[in-house]
């Protein structure tokens, strides 16, 4: 119901979050160097609350932010029971 977001919700951001920072840091790339890259379209501060689990990211920006990467979507979605 409602207003279940509770920690199985913070836990998948934070899944979702490390999973971020992965793909980030194996494409060898520094928070500002995101910013940089894409013209600052992600702000490092925005993509760090992401990677934290501190700020939710929309499916919109999701899958935007894989385009950025070069990633398949699913590639980025934290594995079930996460």
């Amino acid at each position: 119901m409602w207003g279940n977001n509770g920690s199985s919700g913070r836990g998948y951001a934070k899944a979702l979050g490390e999973r971020l920072r992965d793909i980030r840091t194996q494409k060898g790339m520094s928070l500002q160097e995101v910013q940089e890259a894409s013209g600052g379209r992600w702000k490092a501060a925005v993509i760090g609350a992401y990677e934290r689990g501190d700020r939710n990211v929309s499916v919109a920006r999701l899958s935007q932010l894989a385009d950025f990467y070069g990633v398949p979507v699913p590639g980025i979605l934290p594995e079930d029971g996460a």
